[in-house]
């Protein structure tokens, strides 16, 4: 596609829905392919965008206003692709203006089927994909008597992520309470069998509709009844399941029509390695898996590869037989209740620290984690074993010797 109104020499374009901190590996890789990066952010000063050749002030939600804004800047060259880092309305934004452009994703049509958990549930139910039984409960019209889920069940809102409001409810008096404390009124819920086991995240890229498992890892989350991740480890104990896991994620690019686009699958293992799908996404992940363990344990660079496959320049595919001697853990920092008073930052890289970054400022309020917003920070580390990465990983937390004060306390320093 060609617009003439602004002339820049070099003519291929690469889309970056979002344009905050996150984003920053998805448009660095970009330029690493020497393609010029259009950032679209509401925050025209947010910090990928920066690092963006041309910046477009707008919500990502704005799927129709952002092409529109495309449109107007009649840029002279090819937009060869568009992938976010993001999660949510950032995808469905994606799908629209990969099919406004003719670049292969996945349809537009099939991206609420992602967001809407009811949705999801009802095409994996279509493509028998094995998902653990659900229903969908209205608080408008409640009526508990009519939930058909034995206790305890999984409950969450219809449209959410990082885990706010997913709650085991392990008795009707735990759903009243549940319900009387949420901050939203008259939602759709989904109520979900629960399904005990361990839960891995499998990450692969799908590239000309062939699904390429790249990395499991298991999964470590705060006590019941809420579901925070807390730690991922790598290697997984489950990949002697690889090619089964390879099986699902393949199916799930058939069933939605995924033609290139990374692939996310959240999975629980129960008894005699029976594996239940949770939720799926064609997105990166946002726990620092593609990004930094990935790239660190395998030396695959899925983000890239990621983009390659979408512009069609030299996709390739992960080398799952090549020996890995890397044990990487991504350990999340959470805290009890009260204010971040200090926290010392980590100097060096000794110790196997591969990675840190703190989330809160000096100053905030901390509580015990009943979703992924409430961790303070994370370090990732690795190691010779996956007890040493771990080891490494609390004694790199020791090293930032965090401080939490009750309420008022800073108030005082």
């Amino acid at each position: 596609m060609f617009w003439k109104k602004k002339t820049i020499l070099q003519n291929n374009f690469f889309i970056s829905i979002g344009g905050g901190i996150n984003q920053i590996p998805l448009i660095e890789e970009a330029k690493k392919l020497s393609l010029l990066t259009i950032g679209v952010d509401r925050d025209i000063c947010a910090a990928g965008m920066h690092k963006c050749d041309i910046r477009i002030q707008e919500s990502i939600e704005n799927y129709d206003e952002i092409y529109d804004k495309l449109k107007d800047f009649l840029i002279e060259g090819e937009i060869s692709g568009v992938l976010t880092k993001s999660f949510g309305p950032a995808i469905k934004t994606a799908s629209y203006i990969a099919d406004k452009l003719n670049i292969p994703l996945f349809p537009f049509s099939k991206a609420d089927n992602f967001i809407n958990k009811e949705k999801m549930k009802i095409a994996l139910k279509e493509n028998k994909i094995n998902s653990p039984a659900f229903m969908i409960y209205s608080n408008k019209n409640a009526d508990l008597k009519k939930i058909k889920i034995p206790y305890p069940f999984v409950i969450k809102p219809v449209v959410g992520h990082a885990k706010k409001n997913v709650e085991l409810i392990s008795n009707s008096k735990g759903l009243d309470k549940y319900l009387k404390n949420l901050s939203v009124k008259n939602e759709n819920y989904l109520i979900e069998k629960f399904i005990e086991g361990d839960e891995v995240i499998a990450i692969g890229i799908v590239s000309n509709g062939k699904f390429h498992l790249v990395e499991i890892t298991d999964k470590i989350k705060s006590a019941l009844p809420y579901f925070v991740d807390i730690m991922h480890v790598s290697p997984s104990k489950h990949n002697i399941l690889w090619d089964e896991i390879q099986e699902i994620g393949q199916n799930i690019a058939n069933s939605y029509e995924i033609i290139n686009s990374p692939l996310i699958m959240e999975l629980v293992i129960s008894a005699n390695n029976n594996i239940h799908l949770i939720e799926t996404t064609p997105e990166f992940g946002g726990e620092f898996l593609s990004d930094i363990l990935i790239p660190e344990r395998t030396g695959y660079n899925i983000i890239q590869e990621s983009i390659k496959s979408v512009i069609n320049n030299n996709f390739s595919p992960p080398q799952v037989n090549k020996k890995i001697r890397k044990n990487v853990v991504v350990k999340y920092i959470t805290g009890t209740d009260g204010t971040l008073l200090s926290f010392n930052p980590l100097k060096s890289k000794n110790s196997g620290i591969i990675f840190s970054r703190i989330f809160k400022d000096i100053g905030s309020n901390i509580r015990i984690p009943v979703s992924n917003h409430d961790r303070i920070g994370v370090i990732i580390t690795k190691g010779n074993s996956v007890e040493e990465a771990i080891k490494n990983a609390e004694e790199a937390e020791a090293l930032l010797s965090i401080r939490i004060g009750e309420s008022g306390d800073f108030k005082k320093l």
